[in-house]
Order: structure tokens, then sequence, then C-alpha cells
């Protein structure tokens, strides 16, 4: 099944074989060029959502995510939410931009960003007296228990990983939300 699967992708399994010693399988596939991301876009805009309710607060969170699936995936879980308006950045020093422009009530992070980290960029907004007051999510795949205490220890509101816990991240969005609010 592996071998057909490799072959499906255009590519070769191969396998080495010593008695007594064990075996090695190994494959080689095509190199595809990584999709290409849209950097020009000055201002990121809101994504399109449902309506708010009469009188409910216009919230604001912003996702720094390259990885356009993860976008995706965000978007369409924010557009449950008719009163969060969604912003996004695909790198750190994007999302550092757009966070001193549009002051989000919550900033949703991703680790691994080209350019700075989301840990870098952490520390450069909560250095900026105009952002240090906006709690900052990690979302990460980085989900080992040592990454996490280093994020918390570096000053994120609460650390995600990677596949989103759909309850989980509504949550600690939620938590990050309400602190944002006692804060003024």
């Amino acid at each position: 099944m592996s071998k057909r699967l490799v072959e499906l992708m255009g590519g070769v399994l191969s396998v080495e074989s010593n008695v007594g010693v064990g075996s090695v399988f190994s494959w080689e596939l095509a190199a595809a060029a990584a999709p290409k991301l849209d950097l020009k876009a000055p201002t990121p805009g809101p994504v399109a959502r449902a309506e708010a309710q009469d009188g409910a607060p216009l919230r604001t969170l912003l996702y720094v995510e390259d990885n356009p699936a993860n976008l995706k995936l965000v978007e369409q879980l924010i557009a449950r939410r008719p009163t969060i308006r969604l912003l996004t950045a695909v790198d750190g020093n994007q999302g550092i931009q757009v966070a001193r422009a549009h002051q989000p009530d919550v900033i949703l992070m991703d680790i691994n960003l080209p350019g700075i980290s989301g840990i870098e960029a952490l520390k450069i907004l909560r250095d900026d007296p105009a952002t240090a007051h906006i709690p900052i999510v990690a979302l990460s795949a980085n989900a080992m228990p040592r990454d996490i205490e280093r994020g918390i220890a570096a000053g994120f509101f609460s650390y995600l990983t990677k596949p989103i816990k759909v309850n989980e991240f509504m949550e600690a969005l939620d938590a990050a939300l309400d602190a944002r609010a006692a804060h003024g």
C-alpha cells in the first residue's frame, strides 16, 4: 500500500534488507514549489462574516499566521461569532504593523513565522506602550511541554497547540477578550 501511494505521487519506494540485521525503507518524491502568499496587501481587511446583533460590541481579533490552511480554519471559526472582526497578517513584522494601526482586542500569534518568530513579535509588542495591553494568545504546532512553558514564560496570555481543538480555542479566545475588556 505504501509503495502504491508513493508511486501515485510520482515517487519511488525502495528497501534494503539484511537477514538478521533489519530493513531500511526509503522513498523519493519529486519536489514541488511551495505555495506563494500575497505579501503585497498593504493593510489586511476584515473577513466577511455575519452581521453583529444590535447593541453587541464589535471586537477585533488579529491572527498572525503564514499558513493559508490555518488562516482559513480560523476564518471559519470566527465567522460563527458575529461580534468579532478578523484581521490577518502573514508574518511577524506585518502583524506588528497591523496591531499598531488597528489596536485589536486580542492577537492570535503563530510561533514559526517567516522573518521574525512569534516570540520575537510578542516581545516587540510587549515593549511598545501602544500594544503592551493587548492579550496575545499563541497558536502553534510547537506542542512539547517545554515549548508551552517557554511561550507562557515569554508572556503569552495562553498557549494553544495545533491541530486546533475548537472548544479550547473558543474558551481561550473568550478569556482573552474578557481580560481585555476588564483592563479597558
